[in-house]
């Protein structure tokens, strides 16, 4: 036993006394010092954080979500080892709100970043600051922040001379870099963005597995393989330019697959795999004519909010934890913030608009579906102050989806039954309009108001 003189101090002690002191002093040493160690243990193996977002990517032409064509095994295998969600939804027609809620947990109507300059309110609390507060490192390629509409999200913007601008390149760069500490890594892949034009391999490939003439470049077909922008109704497209264009789209995501493939194998080859949350999800889907155009809010100027827009792919993989599940539930881009922090053990911010996902996860069953608020200006990124003024916003259940569109003297909505109607082709407000009357005062009453 240690003796710490008490006869000086404490000279009425007896030594009973004196002897339960010590014991209390070293049993509140080795208290300290054991969970001191497990604490730097646990700081030691907290799992890293991959975000993989994908532009404009429809789930629907991926292998896990019931594509025929198998363009993905890459992705299809990943899928089968993590959370798989089937109905994830988007909150915008755009990159940026989208990407702004999941970095907020907050609706675009909330966080206030709908429109080409627009900036966080730096009050704002996100998850990259989070994180960075609980020892994480946060670094960023700088071409993802270095517009207006990216500033004061947290993150720490890395050194642009050491990165290429290669696509997954550089996010394998980034990746080596900061392999030896916990981090948290974003990378936006842009490959299946207008213009849809694949490398000659895979374009030629899949062209001719639909029995379509690869070389043929009508005015139509140019447009697709040559402009980001191409305005609505710029351009009629016949039928086969249509079908061309769904194998240009279909061509890009090989070469995604690939990227993802190379990803999971250096994860592995550097050990990090198995103790890494990687989620990969979109900013938005993309219309491949289901409504008579091609694109999305920022590519056409005329924002629409129909399911192939707002649907998106959200895989979430974590080895160590998580097991292959398909879950059906109704979830949403703000959800994947307050996600992240409860696998972690993080508490979530007050002002977070979105739910965990861990317990559907952790569950046998689907749980409870989340109703879907979108909103986006008309013209996305290539706004004008007119089209900036109009908002598109929807608010879809399982059932019903309404989408209403109001500003510059324009007011107008439709109602459609997704159980009866799932590719959203009828409106039906005016046969059903208690329940579009329903539909429209909770979304102003979520959105605060109808202009």
């Amino acid at each position: 036993m240690l003796d710490f003189h008490f006869d000086g101090p404490f000279p009425l002690l007896n030594d009973t006394i004196k002897t339960t002191i010590q014991i209390c002093f070293v049993y509140t040493l080795f208290v300290i010092v054991y969970f001191g160690c497990n604490k730097a243990y646990a700081m030691e193996h907290r799992p890293n954080i991959l975000l993989f977002t994908i532009d404009a990517c429809r789930p629907d032409h991926l292998g896990c979500y019931g594509y025929s064509k198998n363009l993905t095994p890459n992705i299809d295998s990943l899928a089968k080892e993590g959370a798989l969600f089937i109905n994830a939804f988007s909150q915008s027609a755009w990159t940026t709100p989208g990407m702004i809620s999941i970095f907020t947990s907050l609706y675009p109507f909330t966080h206030k970043v709908e429109a080409r300059g627009d900036s966080l309110d730096t009050k704002v609390v996100t998850l990259p600051e989070i994180l960075r507060e609980n020892g994480y490192a946060v670094p960023v390629l700088p071409r993802f922040v270095d517009i207006p509409n990216y500033r004061n999200l947290g993150f720490d913007a890395v050194e642009k001379g050491q990165f290429e601008g290669k696509e997954v390149g550089d996010l394998l760069k980034l990746l080596h870099a900061y392999k030896d500490q916990p981090f948290f890594i974003w990378y936006h892949y842009h490959g299946l963005h207008l213009p849809y034009n694949p490398p000659d391999s895979y374009r030629k490939e899949i062209a001719e597995a639909n029995g379509m003439k690869p070389e043929h470049e009508s005015e139509g077909v140019s447009l697709i393989k040559t402009k980001s922008v191409i305005k609505h109704d710029a351009v009629v497209f016949t039928d086969e330019e249509k079908s061309l264009a769904v194998a240009l789209y279909d061509s890009q995501l090989p070469p995604l697959d690939d990227s993802i493939g190379i990803l999971a194998a250096k994860l592995k080859e550097w050990e990090l795999y198995e103790n890494t949350i990687i989620i990969i999800t979109s900013d938005h889907g993309e219309e491949l004519f289901e409504h008579g155009f091609v694109g999305h809010a920022s590519t056409s100027l005329n924002a629409k909010l129909y399911d192939e827009i707002i649907r998106i792919p959200l895989i979430i993989l974590w080895p160590k934890k998580i097991t292959y599940k398909r879950i059906g539930a109704n979830v949403q881009q703000i959800d994947i913030m307050p996600t992240i922090l409860d696998m972690l053990g993080i508490a979530s911010t007050n002002a977070s608009e979105g739910r965990s996902l861990l317990p559907l996860m952790e569950k046998d069953q689907g749980g409870e579906s989340s109703i879907v608020y979108c909103e986006t200006i008309m013209g996305g990124y290539q706004s004008t102050e007119v089209l900036r003024n109009i908002r598109l916003r929807c608010i879809r259940t399982e059932r019903w989806k309404l989408i209403a569109k109001n500003g510059n003297n324009v007011d107008t909505y439709e109602l459609y039954d997704l159980k009866n109607d799932p590719g959203e082709k009828n409106n039906v407000a005016k046969k059903y309009p208690d329940i579009a009357l329903d539909l429209k005062e909770k979304l102003f009453s979520k959105t605060g108001n109808n202009k």
